[in-house]
C-alpha cells in the first residue's frame, strides 16, 4: 500500500496514538507489570505514543494515592508524586477540551452516548457520574484525533462506549460528523483491549497442542484465576458464592489458541472454562466460570511467567462438549 499523501488523513508510516482507558491502564500493571512492560514495548517497536485522557491520569492516581494508603497508613503524597512522574515519563496525557465539562452535563441530561438511561432500580447519581465522565474522555479523544496527524486506537472495556467490538454508532455518526467519514474510519475502539492490540501488532507463533495445553493448566494460571474470584473486589455477581478453600478444577478451553511473540517473551490469549468443585453453585445450580487470561510465556524453558485475568464470569453446562479441548 503507497504512502498516502492526502494532507486532511492521518499519515499511515507514522504510528499511531494509543490511548488507554482507566481499565486497561490498571490491568496491563502500570508501571512494573509484564503486560506493561510488552506493552511499551510494541510502542517502541512500531513507533506507538502511548496517551491516557487526563481523566484518565485523575483517576488512576486517586486509586494510586488510596491504595498507597491503605497499604502502609501513612502519607501517599510520595507515592502519588512518584506514580504521576512515572505516568508523565511513558504516556503523553491528553488534555481534556475547554468546555468538555459543560458540554458533557448537558450530553448527560439528554442522555446521549456515551450517558445511558438510568434504571429505575439503578444509582442515579452514580450514573449520572459515569456518563459525565465517559463523555469528558470521549470529548478529550475527538480533541486529540483532530489536533494529530496519525490513526487512534482507544483501548477500553468500557460497554458505554461499544457496540459490539466498535465504537456505537451514535459516536460513530459523531466523529463522522466532526471530523469527515473518511478522517473518522482511522478513530478506533479496541475493545477487547491487549489481545486485540496482540492480534494486530504481535508476531503470530504456532505452539505445539502438547506446549499449550501445559501452559494453560499449569498451577500459575489456576492460583491466578483463583485469587482473582475469590478476592476482596470480586468481579462475579453477588448471587455466585464462589468456593472459599474448594477446589477449581480446569474444564476445558474455548476457541482456538493463538500465541504472539513480542521480543523475548510469547503472549497466549485464552478463554479458560472452570468447575467450581464443591457444594458452591449459583441460584441457577451451575458451577462453571469462564474467565479471559493472558498469558505470558518464557521461551527457554517454556513456562508461564506470569497471568493477568481480564474478565470473567459465570457460565452454563456446556451444551456440546465437544466445542472444547479437554
Amino acid at each position: 500500500m503507497g504512502r498516502m499523501t492526502n494532507p486532511y488523513l492521518p499519515d499511515t508510516d507514522r504510528g499511531a496514538l494509543i490511548v488507554l482507558d482507566t481499565d486497561q491502564l490498571e490491568l496491563v500493571g502500570f508501571p512494573d507489570g509484564g503486560v506493561f512492560r510488552m506493552l511499551h514495548t510494541t510502542a517502541n517497536l512500531h513507533g506507538h505514543t502511548l496517551a491516557v485522557p487526563q481523566t484518565v491520569a485523575i483517576e488512576h492516581l486517586t486509586h494510586h494515592r488510596f491504595e498507597a494508603r491503605q497499604l502502609t497508613g501513612r502519607s501517599p503524597q510520595d507515592a502519588a508524586r512518584r506514580r504521576h512522574e512515572a505516568l508523565h515519563a511513558f504516556f503523553t496525557v491528553l488534555p481534556t477540551p475547554e468546555g468538555a465539562a459543560e458540554e458533557a452535563l448537558d450530553r448527560v441530561a439528554a442522555r446521549r452516548i456515551p450517558a445511558r438511561a438510568v434504571s429505575v432500580d439503578g444509582d442515579g447519581g452514580k450514573a449520572e457520574a459515569h456518563g459525565i465522565r465517559d463523555t469528558v474522555v470521549w470529548l478529550t479523544l475527538l480533541a486529540a484525533f483532530e489536533d494529530r496527524n496519525q490513526m487512534l486506537w482507544f483501548l477500553s472495556g468500557n460497554q458505554d462506549f461499544a457496540a459490539r467490538s466498535a465504537f456505537h454508532p451514535d459516536l460513530r455518526a459523531e466523529a463522522e460528523q466532526r471530523l469527515g467519514t473518511d478522517r473518522s474510519l482511522f478513530l478506533g475502539l479496541m475493545k477487547d483491549g491487549i489481545p486485540a492490540l496482540l492480534k494486530r501488532w504481535g508476531t503470530k507463533v504456532t505452539l505445539s497442542a502438547k506446549d499449550l495445553n501445559l501452559l494453560v493448566r499449569s498451577d500459575s494460571v489456576v492460583q491466578q484465576v483463583r485469587a482473582v474470584i475469590t478476592g476482596p473486589v470480586r468481579p462475579l455477581a453477588p448471587d455466585f458464592p464462589v468456593p472459599g478453600t474448594g477446589l477449581l478444577t480446569f474444564d476445558g478451553l474455548l476457541g482456538r489458541l493463538l500465541a504472539y511473540q513480542v521480543d523475548d517473551r510469547l503472549w497466549v490469549p485464552c478463554r479458560i472454562r472452570w468447575r467450581a468443585c464443591g457444594e458452591e453453585h449459583t441460584r441457577s445450580g451451575s458451577s462453571f466460570i469462564m474467565t479471559r487470561v493472558l498469558l505470558e510465556v518464557g521461551v527457554e524453558p517454556m513456562l508461564v511467567l506470569g497471568v493477568t485475568v481480564l474478565d470473567v464470569s459465570t457460565a452454563g453446562p456446556p451444551a456440546a462438549r465437544g466445542r472444547y479441548e479437554t
